[in-house]
């Protein structure tokens, strides 16, 4: 089943950010899952009812309850899966390549970044793992790229430079086993330019991540 443009920067934007793909047949075969916080369900809808017509009549966003083991808190959450398909493997293929050290398949930035990350894809991106700075006091705002390598994070980067000239920096961000990994920063600088880019693709309760220009959000 071929997919749609809008499919497509869905896809690639939340692939960058928290969706994920998942495979049982050693990459011949993939499917797509979501998962937000229930906060964020008009998000999670919004991504089912664009990619419906990969989940089959008996697939429907469900909400359960899980422990963070961040806060030792049990939150609620929505999710869903759509079912296997073949346009999805194009993407498995390019986000994802199998560590037999970890013996899991591992998801790293595409090298072809630049020729899928439109305006669209990088508002899909941005609300999946975007904040901003410091409420109140900055403009700034940050994308948790901390799962990626350094050499992923600079790709992206590269990528921002490249098509929009957004200058963004990298800050460190310490793991629990004292790894230290990076975040990007689009300084504020760049914020002005960067939430005009996104913001005619922003779903309504991810708009309180972007910054307003004066120093709130939208």
């Amino acid at each position: 089943m071929p997919l749609t443009q809008l499919q497509k920067d869905l896809i690639f934007g939340s692939l960058l950010g928290d969706g994920n793909l998942q495979t049982s047949s050693n990459g011949r075969t993939w499917r797509y899952r979501a998962i937000q916080k229930s906060e964020h369900k008009e998000y999670l809808f919004n991504k089912y009812e664009i990619l419906k017509n990969l989940c089959g009549a008996t697939v429907v966003p469900k909400e359960n309850e899980i422990l963070d083991r961040r806060t030792n808190k049990f939150i609620k959450r929505w999710s869903f899966n759509t079912l296997t398909n073949t346009s999805l493997k194009f993407f498995g293929n390019m986000f994802y390549s199998y560590d037999s050290n970890k013996q899991r398949w591992t998801k790293k930035v595409p090298l072809k970044i630049k020729t899928f990350l439109n305006p669209r894809a990088l508002a899909y991106f941005y609300m999946d793992d975007g904040a901003l700075k410091w409420l109140g006091h900055s403009n700034a705002m940050r994308i948790c790229t901390e799962n990626f390598s350094l050499e992923d994070i600079y790709r992206i980067k590269n990528a921002l430079k490249n098509l929009y000239n957004i200058d963004i920096n990298l800050t460190k961000k310490k793991l629990k086993n004292g790894e230290i990994r990076f975040r990007i920063l689009i300084p504020e600088r760049s914020s002005n330019y960067f939430r005009e880019l996104i913001k005619p693709y922003l779903i309504e309760c991810m708009k309180y991540k972007v910054s307003d220009g004066n120093y709130g959000h939208l």
